[in-house]
């Protein structure tokens, strides 16, 4: 059962970057061909990523309260009906408001998935779940990228949206028939008594105070920290194609299939990430921390040597965006999974993955324009100060999330 779930929550959250950041993939192409300013092709990333995170606010607090499978089905379609939409959009107006309503119904998908990890995984195998269920963003952004790429070279821009459309559909349809069987089999092994509202019969929601959960936590100081993970890790991925283009003179489709070893490192991010936080720091936001300091160091070295070498400023880049993997894994996919405990995985997911998808939607629109008033080179700059001060703020918190830990969620 715990296998079979989560084969049907990897796939169908890797098929939301299919249909997520193929947008970002086509992105320069969609500039050159439709004769969008970067301005206007941002602010539909953009759209998309303030609806997202916050529809992650709201979600969030229904997944602890709606059933979850329901939930992420209706994600998984509305946002393949989206994609087939895009493909037949017109103007950067339209585009806007149907990739806003995509970003708004993927928000359904993640929190309720965290809600769903509590309920039918063993303590002692949940964390293992967690990350690994993380490796569905590396893996679906190197097949976004890498579909993408292919699919304009032989059928153009919209001929991707189609695509990434019937593969959500068809995730949607391959969900609700999987967690069907997943029900069932915990029906018949008493795992998990569902009761008609979709609450888990023994599942015990304790009254919260929010307020007091987000200053004794240090969350409200780890969402800072997080809004600017979402701008490194997003935004800068957004916008790779375009600075490696513009900086060393590669074509559209080059620069897209050159950017898919970002990825592939991406993916290491999600259990280094896990082995330090193991073996080294054994805290999550201390390790968050540490790898905040990966990240900056790298961006300092991408700054010397951008415009002068194209292989170490795509490694650096891939660095610097792995380490922020790394911090996903520790903040996103492994944090939230405590608050189990009492009731709150899904609100405490939602909140902290707004604070990420708020970072990303100010940086999908703020690196394009950033990047035409100030060029690359001050871009840079400013991304290892965000990575900086993201690092501190995590070492300042390492402590009030120990004690929250011990005296409120008592694990």
């Amino acid at each position: 059962m715990e296998k079979l779930l989560f084969r049907l929550c990897w796939i169908a959250y890797f098929s939301t970057y299919i249909g997520r950041l193929n947008y970002s993939a086509g992105l320069t192409e969609i500039i050159t061909t439709e004769g969008f300013s970067k301005g206007q092709a941002g602010m539909i990333g953009t759209a998309f990523f303030i609806a997202y995170g916050a529809g992650q606010f709201v979600s969030g607090f229904l997944g602890d309260r709606l059933a979850p499978k329901k939930m992420v089905f209706t994600g998984l379609m509305v946002s393949g009906l989206c994609n087939l939409a895009m493909a037949m959009a017109e103007g950067s107006g339209v585009m806007t408001a149907v990739w806003c309503v995509n970003g708004l119904f993927q928000a359904f998908i993640w929190s309720p998935m965290i809600r769903l990890m509590y309920e039918y995984y063993k303590t002692e195998t949940r964390m293992k779940a967690c990350v690994s269920l993380n490796s569905s963003v590396p893996i679906g952004t190197m097949a976004a990228y890498g579909l993408t790429a292919l699919v304009i070279w032989l059928s153009g821009w919209r001929a991707m949206f189609v695509l990434a459309g019937a593969a959500l559909i068809g995730s949607s349809l391959f969900w609700i028939t999987g967690m069907k069987r997943v029900e069932r089999y915990a029906a018949e092994s008493g795992k998990v008594a569902e009761t008609p509202s979709g609450e888990p019969g023994g599942l015990a929601k304790a009254a919260v105070n929010w307020k007091s959960l987000l200053i004794q936590s240090g969350f409200l100081f780890l969402m800072m920290a997080l809004f600017v993970q979402g701008a490194l890790k997003d935004g800068v991925t957004t916008w790779v194609p375009t600075y490696i283009s513009e900086t060393y003179g590669l074509s559209a489709i080059l620069a897209i299939t050159s950017t898919m070893v970002i990825p592939v490192f991406n993916l290491l991010g999600v259990y280094l990430a896990s082995f330090a936080n193991l073996h080294w720091f054994r805290n999550e936001v201390r390790t968050a921390g540490a790898f905040f300091v990966v990240s900056a160091a790298a961006i300092l070295v991408l700054r010397l040597a951008s415009g002068r070498s194209m292989a170490v400023s795509f490694l650096m880049l891939a660095l610097a965006t792995t380490a922020m993997m790394a911090v996903n894994t520790m903040l996103i996919a492994v944090l939230p999974s405590y608050f189990g405990v009492i009731g709150r995985a899904s609100s405490v997911s939602g909140l902290l993955n707004s604070s990420v998808y708020a970072g990303g939607a100010v940086s999908t629109y703020g690196i394009g324009a950033l990047s035409v008033a100030l060029g690359w080179n001050a871009t840079i700059v400013i991304w290892f100060l965000m990575a900086a001060v993201s690092a501190v703020i995590c070492f300042l918190t390492v402590r009030k999330w120990i004690a929250y830990r011990k005296e409120v969620l008592r694990i």
